[in-house]
């Protein structure tokens, strides 16, 4: 358990999370910007899209020098999915990005947003291509449906 705190996750009874309306976006870092830089850095990186799709899903917040991401994992899951390896380079991506001062606080449990963003495809993803599928599409506009995940069966050139 010492190691968990050293790298900077912190107790969920003793967390104090702030609201949202406390963490302002600090000068010149928006928690938009912050996040993308961060997943974008996971997703580059080998075996490490589950931990790009969990911040992806997170809620990202910057204000009093740190950056608090809080996620969806539970407290066991979280040092599982987000790695030392993961926290390095997220680490690494934040500071490349000029926010290198800011503290990264994770922390597990439920989001506080009720509703989910939808996360946009990276162009030539596999996902992207099944969104561009006309029955996809139609299946959309008729059961109002959402493409949660696509799994790429092609085989890797």
């Amino acid at each position: 358990m010492e190691e968990s705190s050293e790298r900077g996750f912190e107790k969920a009874e003793a967390a104090e999370i702030k609201s949202s309306s406390d963490l302002q976006p600090s000068s010149g870092h928006s928690a938009e910007a912050l996040q993308r830089v961060a997943t974008d850095a996971l997703s580059g990186s080998k075996n490490q899209d589950t931990a790009a799709d969990a911040l992806a899903d997170a809620e990202w917040m910057v204000g009093d020098g740190e950056v608090r991401v809080q996620t969806e994992l539970s407290k066991t899951m979280l040092p599982m999915v987000i790695n030392a390896e993961a926290e390095k380079i997220v680490k690494g991506a934040l500071r490349d990005a000029g926010a290198g001062a800011l503290k990264l606080v994770l922390l597990p449990g439920v989001k506080t947003a009720a509703a989910k963003k939808p996360r946009v495809a990276k162009s030539g993803s596999a996902q992207a291509k099944a969104m561009e599928h006309p029955i996809v599409q139609r299946a959309q506009t008729l059961f109002n449906a959402e493409v949660r995940t696509v799994i790429d069966l092609r085989e890797n050139d």
